[in-house]
């Protein structure tokens, strides 16, 4: 009787261990999709940003004309769509990079 017991154990134990490990590689690939994502969004601000400040003066021109460049509105929108995508790419850069996290502990 103990023979059949501690098969039906083993038995019993195989689905979650299958289980788990699915909910695990789901999670991997969730996180590779949003990392790569997140860094393409990072590379497409940094690029927009960049066009924006290369073709400034014909952009400038057409805000000027329509009153919409009050208060620095696309000098702001260059600035912040660079840093925001700098900012993406040193977020995945630092996460998996090993230097980093001999700093963060202690």
């Amino acid at each position: 009787m103990t023979h059949f017991q501690g098969n039906s154990q083993t038995i019993g134990k195989s689905p979650l261990i299958h289980l788990n490990q699915e909910v695990g590689s789901r999670k991997q690939v969730s996180s590779s999709l949003f990392t790569a994502a997140q860094v393409i969004i990072g590379i497409a601000l940094i690029t927009l940003s960049t066009h924006l400040a290369l073709q400034a003066e014909a952009y400038l021109e057409i805000l000027n004309q329509s009153g919409l460049n009050e208060y620095h509105a696309f000098a702001l929108l260059v600035c912040f769509s660079f840093i925001a995508g700098v900012l993406l790419i040193a977020q995945q850069v630092l996460k998996h990079d090993p230097q980093f996290d001999e700093f963060s502990t202690y």
